[in-house]
């Protein structure tokens, strides 16, 4: 079996997580031979023949669409392998900015950049968005997760392998955090700064804005488990995804409300920075885009006024 880990928009995160299976992966290479990985072996081009490849990272440039394509048409199952590559993650929020922008500020904004400020002319081009990488090609399994977690991997890699199936639980991630509902009195809605959470009740209870109820399970709720609240990064629950009428911040606007008995017009108006704290990594997602309770077009909108 011939494995190939293919590189686009992303910080290589999650080959390393490959990697983070530890004495595992000598399992892994003991089936099967990884032939192409930029980040693990010098290796320039993907061969014909592979089995199975993972893509990490978004689509933003064409470069990235161009090898996306390559390996689409050199693999026989292709795995989006993590949030960029599921949703876009966090490259989608370049769409808040222009190309200009962008370039500008990279490029002449900040103190490493050589004196001259010059834009360098042989970069690939951008896209006019960010795409997640099932927007582009066809995609046969998607593992979100930024990056996926050790445990979760070692689930599905040797089923994958082996070309099985593997039952994994379909929840968010307050079915894996071990809070319990405190008492919710005289509620208001906490920056992550604001005072220190109480490690036994539930975050979002005490009005830190915890994604928990409305991001997909996968990660032994890690972040709630050091007393942060949930950042989304693994991506919707399944329930808002398959779900036309629900979105991530309408649905986290309901369970505000539900929890706090206040109308959710009231809790609406009360979030902030929509686009960082809702969709940081789903902005670059047509999918979740595209349902028309979206703010995220909206946000596209103003961000490039």
């Amino acid at each position: 079996m011939k494995i190939a880990i293919e590189e686009l928009a992303g910080c290589s995160g999650c080959t390393i997580a490959v990697l983070d299976l530890h004495e595992m992966i000598l399992d892994v290479i003991e089936q099967a031979e990884i032939v192409y990985s930029p980040v693990i072996m010098d290796v320039k081009e993907p061969p014909e023949g592979i089995d199975i490849a993972f893509v990490t990272g978004a689509v933003r440039n064409a470069e990235n669409e161009e090898r996306l394509k390559t390996i689409r048409a050199r693999a026989n199952t292709l795995v989006a392998l993590g949030t960029c590559a599921v949703y876009g993650g966090i490259s989608g929020l370049s769409m808040l900015s222009s190309r200009e922008d962008l370039f500008n500020y990279v490029y002449r904004e900040v103190d490493t950049v050589p004196p001259d400020g010059t834009i360098p002319t042989d970069v690939p081009p951008f896209l006019y968005r960010a795409f997640a990488v099932g927007d582009k090609v066809k995609v046969d399994y998607f593992i979100p997760g930024c990056p996926p977690k050790e445990n979760r991997l070692r689930q599905i890699l040797p089923a994958m392998m082996a070309g099985d199936r593997v039952s994994l639980s379909r929840k968010s991630v307050c079915s894996e955090c071990d809070r319990i509902m405190g008492p919710i009195e005289n509620w208001t809605l906490k920056r992550r700064f604001e005072g220190e959470p109480d490690r036994e009740y539930c975050l979002l209870g005490q009005g830190y804005l915890c994604l928990g109820p409305v991001t997909f399970c996968g990660c032994e709720a890690a972040c709630p488990a050091k007393n942060v609240p949930c950042h989304g990064c693994n991506g919707p629950s399944l329930d808002i995804l398959r779900e036309p009428c629900r979105d991530i911040f309408n649905m986290t606007v309901r369970r505000i409300s539900d929890l706090t008995d206040r109308p959710e017009k009231e809790v609406a108006a009360e979030l902030y920075d929509v686009a960082h704290t809702m969709y940081p990594f789903t902005m670059g997602s047509q999918v979740m885009e595209d349902k028309e309770i979206s703010k995220i077009r909206e946000l596209i909108k103003e961000g490039n006024r």
